[in-house]
């Protein structure tokens, strides 16, 4: 039996058995051959991703090359609901976006809510916006939406956790990240002066 569990922007998500559809569905507002050519490019790009991360993210299953993926899903705890009371965790996720930027996969939407604490371990889902790039430059700004993304969600213990985080983020390039993210928060803190 499938059943309609989630409805974003872009797709449908479907549970089929233990299997996760994710369905890029025609846009009536957009141009026939446009919403094609947009859907089969970006439904590509994170089939691609999928396979690249492996176990990071859900697994990746199979799909049709054109408006749906097919992966695992996974039964577990959204992060953004359980790590105010458990810290420690934000030390894992460190941990598995380290390995994300060590493949040059920037996730796009680093928040805690595309994070999923499975039996397995820590997940993280929704590669919807994820790219490819071996720029210190962008995986500083996918830091910067993740400590936003803290500030924002997890305020009362934002320090501690991007404490955490910090203690198991550690990729190749990881002095090179933090001291772009240093610029790229600098950016942000000049605009609000203005």
């Amino acid at each position: 039996m499938v059943k309609l569990i989630g409805k974003g922007a872009e797709a449908d998500l479907l549970l089929d058995n233990d299997v996760l559809r994710k369905v890029r569905s025609f846009k009536s507002y957009r141009l026939r051959e446009l919403d094609d050519s947009i859907r089969k490019s970006r439904t590509r790009s994170e089939s691609k991703i999928l396979q690249k991360v492996g176990d990071i993210g859900p697994g990746f299953l199979g799909g049709d090359d054109i408006q749906e993926i097919r992966m695992n899903f996974i039964q577990g705890d959204l992060v953004k609901n359980i790590l105010d009371s458990n810290v420690s965790l934000a030390k894992e996720i460190g941990l598995k976006v380290g390995l994300l930027h060590d493949l040059n996969v920037v996730h796009g939407d680093l928040t805690t809510s595309n994070m999923i604490l499975s039996p397995q371990g820590l997940k993280i889902i929704d590669f919807g916006l994820s790219f490819i790039s071996d720029k210190v430059e962008d995986k500083a700004v996918d830091l910067h939406l993740f400590r936003e993304a803290v500030e924002s969600k997890h305020f009362s213990r934002e320090d501690e956790i991007w404490s955490a985080f910090l203690e198991g983020y550690s990729p190749s390039n990881r002095d090179f990240v933090l001291k772009r993210l240093n610029v790229v928060e600098s950016r942000g803190r000049n605009k609000l002066k203005y």
